[in-house]
């Protein structure tokens, strides 16, 4: 075996690492900053931007083309003048899951609701696989065998709406408040679930930000600062929602830690958005260099 191949693995895993987290950077900051409808942003400004996350210019700049051939941005040419702006869909997914990421409580109060989907795509499209169950997920659906999925919610509408958007007409969609779980099903479905990872991911979310949500509360954190962290708060959040089946508290301990997590974590945002966005708003000001 070369010597250098190990080293040359963990040195583009590393880079892997770095394009997919400046990728999420970009979209949580247009998702969060950008109230202007979809007026394009200058190319200058969003690598500025990307600057304050320690982004080169050279990465910054591959962000915003390999987000354009994902479909999550639109770029425009005036003269000189390259700009960016979100596409209509793009807009559209983050404008929901921002109601998710920043809902006030948890849906707790259950009526008894279970949405059930099963369907079939065909094996070779592993694309609309992946998309349909990653939007599944964030309904807060979890498999309870390959292709049928169950959440403890209504979410009947909703993931009509998304078979819709995907093109997927094979799937059968039920709503009942009659779901029995034999004890084999429970045992799967709560395997699932992972609800003790779950419970350490929240509590490592109040550890890692108990510092910065008491110098928010105080109005100790300079706008630079409230930029970046609020920013990679709202990150790390997504990221514990995107992974929580949002279950009814008769499935959870008595000391889950998620409504604190959520308590902090809407305090902290609030204080820092004021802060966030005007540093955002100075930093996509900066011009393209010729």
């Amino acid at each position: 075996m070369n010597e250098d191949e190990p080293a040359a693995a963990s040195t583009e895993r590393a880079a892997a690492v770095g394009r997919a987290r400046a990728q999420r950077l970009l979209v949580t900051l247009l998702g969060d900053y950008w109230h202007a409808g979809r007026t394009p942003l200058p190319s200058g400004g969003l690598v500025a931007v990307l600057a304050e996350f320690d982004i080169a210019p050279a990465n910054a700049r591959a962000t915003l083309s390999r987000l354009t051939q994902r479909g999550m941005l639109e770029r425009t040419k005036e003269g000189r003048r390259t700009s960016y702006r979100l596409t209509e869909s793009a807009s559209h997914v983050l404008r929901r899951g921002a109601r998710r990421i920043f809902a006030s409580t948890d849906e707790n109060a259950w009526d008894g609701s279970w949405t059930l989907i099963a369907f079939t795509l065909p094996v070779d499209d592993a694309n609309q696989r992946r998309l349909l169950r990653a939007r599944l997920r964030w309904l807060t659906f979890w498999p309870l065998y390959d292709a049928t999925w169950v959440t403890p919610h209504d979410r009947f509408d909703e993931v009509r709406e998304q078979l819709s958007e995907l093109d997927i007409n094979d799937a059968v969609v039920l709503r009942s408040t009659d779901l029995d779980l034999l004890p084999g099903g429970r045992a799967r479905l709560e395997a699932a679930w992972r609800i003790d990872e779950l419970a350490a991911g929240y509590q490592a979310f109040l550890e890692r930000y108990h510092d910065l949500a008491g110098r928010a509360a105080t109005g100790e954190v300079a706008p630079a600062q409230a930029l970046v962290r609020r920013t990679e708060m709202v990150n790390d959040w997504r990221a514990l929602v995107g992974d929580d089946p949002d279950l009814p508290a008769t499935f959870l301990p008595a000391s889950f830690p998620r409504a604190q997590a959520r308590a902090m974590f809407l305090e902290t945002s609030a204080a820092l958005a004021q802060s966030a966005q005007s540093r955002f708003e100075e930093l996509v000001q900066t011009p393209d260099r010729a």
